[in-house]
């Protein structure tokens, strides 16, 4: 006797109100079924706060920088382990740069008026700018490109760089005369080609004037780390608002790049060195982070000996009213303290003994570390073991006019780096030179002129 097909009652199908196309969507994007349940689950009853116990400081938590011949003998480490091909540059490249021009695109949709006063900033710092247009003609050449291509600096023979090549320039100065440097950069798919194509008119110049090789590769965040969404009512998240839309799925935020930094581990790199695109230096200035990426590198190799996981250090710099992550002692729901890279939507700042700990903090995260992935007789650590998913982000955001609460994954240097053996060290302000806005590119720090190389002594 043949049974009769379940009923659907109305468009939800299950007790998450994920109907039967739900989960063909799901599955066809690589998101399971389970994992979605988990994700609702999360977004319906967030997991809690981080609890801070204090911040760290200098002897207590974070290493002061290494001096004199400690220094040297790990920065040597570092240099080596680069020409040795042993340590890749992984460079978080498929931000937009939406932020960079925001200022421009609300002066334009105002109609660019005479009297608008960013306008007049603009005009105020132009011949500081590493452009050679107009603000119109600027937001229509890179309103919609990456940030990685876009020009960063112009030097005095009118060579515009991009910070992709000021990053490649960089990995250069790593290795230290010929050899191979290594850089992977993970991109949004749809900008692939124009990253192909700067590098293969780029490249050749660059080994030429630098004197060495470079082994690019590019990867994409994954669809299958994307999550979805819920409405104020705890209901998954539509394009729509009618019942039969599709449900609306989003990038899950920089830890959805744990899996790219497993594939680095799996193709045998002993170390994995991460910077953002946004931080770099042009090239006569770049001599404090190339010495501080060597000096990190020699420190992660021998914190990765003695440690029974996957290690990191982790650069920090003094913070001068700088907003974001930083370094702190936290309680972790098995009761253990330990050091973690905490960002401030992580605090619950009603609290106010978290918030005093918070305005005590003396150091940043510039995103300025390298991570030992590998086991040292051989192997790579499967990273996802060590993921602390309590520590994912909810954040409000909204769709078409519409209310909505998204998850994020905990993020790269955050959770899913929380069960990582973890060192912090200070750095020199001057490796942390952030780009957030257009006007960031006039700053001293973004200027071309010629000068003695930064040391880190």
């Amino acid at each position: 006797m043949m049974t009769a097909a379940p009923e659907l009652i109305g468009p939800a199908s299950d007790r998450d109100g994920l109907t039967v196309a739900d989960q063909e969507q799901l599955v066809a994007h690589g998101i399971g079924v389970e994992e979605a349940r988990r994700q609702l689950a999360l977004l319906r009853d967030p997991p809690p706060r981080t609890k801070l116990v204090r911040a760290a400081r200098i002897g207590d938590g974070i290493l002061p920088p290494p001096r004199g011949a400690e220094a040297v003998r790990l920065a040597e480490e570092g240099r080596s382990a680069a020409r040795a091909g042993r340590l890749i540059r992984f460079v978080p490249a498929s931000g937009a740069a939406s932020r960079l021009f925001g200022e421009l695109r609300r002066a334009r949709a105002r109609g660019f008026g005479a009297t608008d006063p960013v306008l007049g900033r603009f005009e105020k710092v132009r011949r500081r700018l590493p452009f050679d247009c107009g603000p119109s003609e600027l937001l229509e050449r890179y309103g919609d490109a990456p940030k990685a291509l876009i020009p960063f600096h112009r030097y005095a023979d009118g060579d515009q760089r991009t910070a992709l090549e000021e990053h490649l320039v960089e990995a250069a100065a790593l290795v230290g005369g010929s050899g191979s440097a290594a850089v992977h950069f993970s991109v949004a798919a749809h900008h692939r080609p124009d990253f192909e194509a700067i590098l293969g008119d780029r490249l050749p110049v660059l080994e030429g004037r630098l004197g060495c090789r470079f082994d690019v590769t590019l990867s994409h965040q994954s669809p299958a780390t994307d999550s979805i969404a819920v409405d104020a009512d705890g209901a998954p998240f539509r394009v729509a608002d009618v019942p039969e839309a599709p449900l609306l799925v989003r990038p899950g935020g920089h830890g959805a790049l744990l899996g790219n930094l497993q594939s680095l581990a799996d193709r045998g790199f002993e170390l994995i060195g991460v910077k953002n695109i946004d931080n770099v230096q042009p090239e006569q200035a770049q001599g404090a982070a190339v010495r501080a990426m060597r000096i990190l590198a020699g420190m992660a190799r021998e914190l990765a000996g003695r440690s029974d996981g996957p290690a990191r250090v982790c650069g920090v710099v003094p913070a001068v009213g700088t907003a974001g992550g930083g370094p702190f002692w936290v309680q972790e729901t098995s009761g253990e303290v330990r050091l973690q890279i905490v960002e401030t939507s992580q605090i619950d700042l009603r609290d106010g003994g978290q918030a005093a700990i918070l305005a005590r903090s003396t150091h940043f995260n510039p995103v300025f570390l390298v991570c030992a992935a590998r086991r040292p007789a051989g192997g790579a650590y499967r990273l996802e073991d060590y993921v602390d998913h309590d520590t994912s982000f909810v954040v409000r955001k909204s769709h078409g006019g519409r209310e909505l609460t998204a998850l994020e994954r905990p993020g790269l240097w955050n959770g899913s780096m929380a069960g990582w053996e973890t060192q912090f060290v200070e750095l020199p302000g001057d490796v942390y030179t952030p780009v957030k806005t257009v006007f960031d590119l006039a700053g001293a720090e973004h200027r071309c002129a010629e000068g003695e190389l930064d040391e880190w002594n």
